[in-house]
């Protein structure tokens, strides 16, 4: 597998301002940043299929700058930083080239400039990391409520939870590798007592989508810490979702 997680430096000539949901404007740019149309096209409407689920196999996390936030909206001050990951040597390749020859860069038709990529190749070789979600860590089950179908968010204290994101995981290792791995385990672990202050619900372009921000425990075979990583933790990965920093354990990053 290609273990790569890029760095994005923005800068701009004045303050950014965007919606408070903004996952489906990052993911329009990383979309628009792949030259390939072909294959950006292919990522966008399927993706990998795994059995009856499809994965794109690429997270990013939300800006990083300082920020003020108004009814509905965000104004971000430059600098700026957005972390894109994938295992995926294609999509990363095409996605970097792109950033470095396009010069008119735009966030929600507001100019910004690439100042710098920071490329980073980090190896896991251990069993257990401390993590801390960049974006929201989602996980969810369509459940039958009354003859109507609703769907359920899991929150990490949920015993759900661990067996579910390990399902997820072993399906993106498949669609990545081609094979199945089902003798792999994997665990979460929340730290410190259940806190709902880390629920975030956004709002994915009129679909309600709650998930969990926080500092957790993760543990497992180091082949699906690494998917975790490169390809996010959880569902709706590509739309922004499930992108964590390592605190403790993992390697260097090489």
């Amino acid at each position: 597998m290609v273990n790569i997680r890029v760095v994005i430096n923005f800068n701009a000539d004045r303050d950014i301002v965007l919606p408070v949901n903004y996952n489906h404007i990052l993911q329009g740019f990383i979309y628009r940043n792949i030259t390939d149309k072909a294959y950006a096209s292919f990522l966008h409407d399927r993706g990998y299929q795994v059995d009856s689920k499809c994965f794109k196999l690429f997270t990013f996390g939300r800006l990083e700058g300082r920020f003020k936030i108004f009814p509905g909206k965000i104004l971000m001050a430059p600098p700026l930083r957005l972390v894109v990951s994938s295992a995926l040597e294609d999509f990363i390749n095409d996605f970097c080239e792109t950033l470095l020859k396009r010069d008119d860069q735009r966030l929600l038709d507001q100019r910004v400039n690439i100042e710098s990529i920071n490329v980073l190749n980090k190896r896991i070789t251990e069993d257990k990391l401390k993590i801390k979600m960049m974006s929201p860590l989602v996980m969810y089950s369509t459940v039958d409520v009354n003859s109507k179908k609703l769907t359920y968010y899991y929150t990490p204290w949920d015993e759900e939870m661990p067996g579910l994101l390990r399902g997820n995981l072993l399906n993106k290792y498949k669609a990545i590798t081609g094979r199945r791995a089902e003798e792999k385990d994997f665990s979460i672990k929340t730290i410190g007592p259940r806190n709902m202050k880390y629920r975030k619900t956004l709002d994915y372009e009129g679909t309600i989508i709650k998930g969990c921000m926080g500092i957790y425990k993760i543990s497992g075979d180091p082949e699906l810490l690494q998917v975790a990583y490169d390809c996010g933790l959880g569902s709706k990965s590509s739309m922004g979702f499930g992108c964590f920093d390592i605190l403790e354990g993992g390697d260097k990053s090489a």
